[in-house]
């Protein structure tokens, strides 16, 4: 458990990044009109680059699945 001015400080710390994000926002956006909204979100993020074929993938992402009983419990079946 922290103390009290730990939390505080912590509190602070945080406060201090938001102000500081707030101004690097305000200072640095630009408006990217619509249409070109995806192209200026990929130039930042980069794209999917893959040298499988997209039924390559596909396949590979159901071989992957998994069979879960997690959470079955939250609802039990009533036996009638």
């Amino acid at each position: 458990m922290i103390t009290r001015e730990e939390a505080l400080r912590r509190l602070e710390a945080v406060a201090n990044e938001i102000v500081a994000l707030r101004t690097e926002l305000a200072e640095g956006w630009i408006e990217t009109p619509g249409e070109h909204a995806t192209q200026a979100f990929l130039a930042k993020c980069g794209g999917w680059e893959d040298t499988r074929s997209p039924e390559e993938i596909i396949a590979d992402i159901y071989a992957a699945r998994t069979v879960s009983n997690r959470g079955a419990d939250l609802f039990p079946q009533e036996n009638s």
